[in-house]
């Protein structure tokens, strides 16, 4: 199995995926660290655990945790315990 290696990142919307001030936008997700890496670098999207796009960029400490991302993510801790 692939050690996943996360970190959480908020998101901000894609204009071709949600519309604006939607309540996913307001949330924090799961992501693997190199991915907001490359967001950042190469300017394309992370996507989240929870299969969710976009650009990372705000203070993923300020918003609740996206449900689907924590729901994954205790699944995969409960699959390494």
């Amino acid at each position: 199995m692939t050690e996943l290696d996360v970190r959480q990142g908020t998101s901000e919307a894609l204009d071709t995926e949600l519309e604006e001030d939607t309540d996913d936008n307001r949330m924090s997700h799961y992501v693997r660290r190199e991915d907001i890496l490359r967001s950042a670098v190469d300017g394309v999207p992370a996507t989240a655990l929870c299969g969710k796009k976009w650009f990372p960029g705000r203070d993923p400490d300020k918003y609740p945790v996206c449900p689907q991302c924590k729901e994954l993510m205790d699944m995969l801790h409960a699959m390494d315990g």
